[in-house]
């Protein structure tokens, strides 16, 4: 059963550029209308306006605060979970805090930046994360290792920054030469690796150098949480993925934050286990109403619903999930943008500490091939590090791709893996068994089915413009916010979070307008 709530709408989409001086003179100076009265429609908006926001993720709660802060009182967020925060989920493991989803916040002072909120948080420790040399290990199907000459890693991985940052991408487009290798990001980053290995080391050192940059390329893999090979090349010359080379880590876990987002929200206000079933929302002026209906059967009705899916449901669900049907453009953006299965992360727990028999970050090069399956997820291990403030847990990072088959992989079987690569890799078949292991799962959780958005071969920017329009006329009735909806830092928690509030604002900047209409 559907509530209808009328609600007046028009033809175009607010936006802020409605600030304009000279009109606002203009219909201040009616004299049909005093001062007093604008107040008293502002206020009676702010104390009756019912919007709904749908996710309590960075997104939807930094648009919930941001509402509240403005006095719009009747803002109620509802979380498909038990959880609130989205890909922020910090768990306690072992002798420390674990991050299964965002770890890293990087240092960016502008308005409404993750950082931003994090050093406004009282009393919470934070560190800068400190450069760190992994060591890198050449493992040889032959039960040899050797380890890798650091000059040669220092020297690939200043080639490889320079990839990140699409140095080389305007030269090839401006020459028309070798433009296959821009179809995808690992087409140019292959390319582009192949011509400085053959300039810069000799044949003899050749083999070691692909091995270092097929180690970086699956780093850069692991972060966007995909295979390189569906990313547009746009990507990395757009929002640059690796442009904070020191960030802040929180030892007790980034979750404080999203505590420090949910201070004023009440019981009646952050509903938990609140999966949306249907969300009914106004097309033009031609009063149908606006309401989110749930799984659980409970229906809310709104005048405004700020919806902060993830990509990945999105691309499941949006044909059922909206009446009517979304518009065809942003059926379109939604299909072509890309999200990733990934990124895996898998904590291990061992008993005693971990520096009796690890002495680095490890990374290793040509990792273990299962010689029956003729491959192993652990070609994909990217690297292999003990946790910040912990002695006891070592975290394994996984890039370039198997991510779906890892999150299906029996817990025996990762666990036997993962300690035949370390004993392998520090050459000590005495490694012990972790006694426990924690793991993310974002593919096979049917609340976010991915991780982090990215740039697909078939998407651009404009799609990321296109999805993030609101819909229902200049009173906007259905809004759109979330980390693949904004091109500053798409697909980060900063993009999370800066969207949050600017659908927030898109609603408060409408009734401050309206007051003087």
């Amino acid at each position: 059963m559907r509530h209808i709530i009328k609600c007046k709408q028009h033809q175009r989409s607010i936006r802020r550029s409605l600030y304009n001086a000279t009109a606002l003179q203009s219909d201040v100076s009616r004299p049909n209308q005093s001062a007093d009265s604008v107040n008293l429609d502002l206020e009676a908006a702010r104390r009756n306006v019912r919007i709904v926001v749908i996710g309590a993720g960075l997104a939807g709660l930094s648009a919930a605060q941001h509402l509240l802060s403005h006095g719009f009182r009747r803002t109620v967020v509802l979380e498909a979970t038990e959880r609130y925060g989205g890909r922020i989920n910090s768990q306690r493991f072992g002798d420390t805090f674990c991050e299964l989803g965002a770890k890293w916040v990087p240092i960016d002072g502008s308005q409404d930046s993750t950082y931003e909120l994090l050093r406004n948080v009282e009393g919470l420790g934070k560190r800068i994360k400190q450069p760190e040399r992994p060591e890198y290990v050449k493992v040889d199907h032959d039960n040899e290792q050797n380890k890798v000459n650091p000059a040669m890693v220092d020297l690939i991985d200043a080639l490889f920054r320079q990839l990140c940052g699409g140095l080389k991408v305007p030269d090839k487009v401006k020459t028309g030469r070798d433009l296959h290798s821009l179809d995808n990001v690992m087409a140019y980053f292959k390319t582009e690796s192949d011509r400085a290995i053959g300039l810069t080391f000799k044949p003899n050192e050749q083999h070691t150098a692909r091995a270092i940059f097929q180690s970086l390329f699956k780093e850069f893999s692991s972060v966007l949480g995909c295979c390189l090979e569906y990313v547009n090349i746009e990507h990395i010359t757009s929002c640059p993925v690796q442009a904070y080379p020191s960030p802040i880590y929180v030892p007790t876990g980034l979750d404080n934050i999203v505590d420090e987002l949910t201070q004023n929200l009440g019981r009646e206000q952050l509903q938990t286990g609140k999966p949306v079933g249907q969300i009914q929302w106004t097309p033009s002026e031609v009063g149908e109403h606006n309401s989110v209906g749930c799984l659980d059967g409970s229906l809310y009705s709104a005048d405004h619903i700020i919806c902060t899916l993830p990509l990945g449901v999105l691309k499941n669900f949006a044909g059922i999930l909206f009446s009517p049907t979304l518009p065809q453009e942003k059926l379109m953006a939604i299909r072509n943008l890309g999200y990733g299965p990934g990124p895996v992360k898998i904590y291990l727990s061992y008993r005693r500490p971990i520096s009796i028999w690890l002495r680095s970050n490890l990374r290793p090069l040509g990792a273990l091939i299962n010689r029956v399956a003729e491959r192993s997820w652990t070609q994909q291990v990217v690297e292999i590090t003990q946790v910040p403030s912990s002695q006891h847990v070592l975290e394994v990072r996984v890039g370039g791709g198997y991510y779906e088959e890892i999150e299906k992989l029996p817990d025996n079987q990762l666990l036997e893996h993962i300690t035949k690569l370390l004993r392998k890799c520090i050459s000590n078949h005495l490694v012990p068994y972790p006694n426990e292991m924690l793991r993310s799962s974002w593919t096979t959780s049917a609340c976010y089915l991915g991780g982090r958005p990215y740039y697909s071969t078939s998407s651009s920017a404009r799609d990321v413009q296109r999805l993030a329009a609101p819909l229902g006329g200049k009173a906007p009735s259905l809004l759109f916010a979330g980390d693949a909806t904004a091109l500053h830092g798409f697909g980060t928690i900063d993009a999370a979070r800066s969207s949050g509030i600017r659908e927030a604002q898109r609603i408060i900047d409408y009734y401050n307008i309206k007051q003087y209409n």
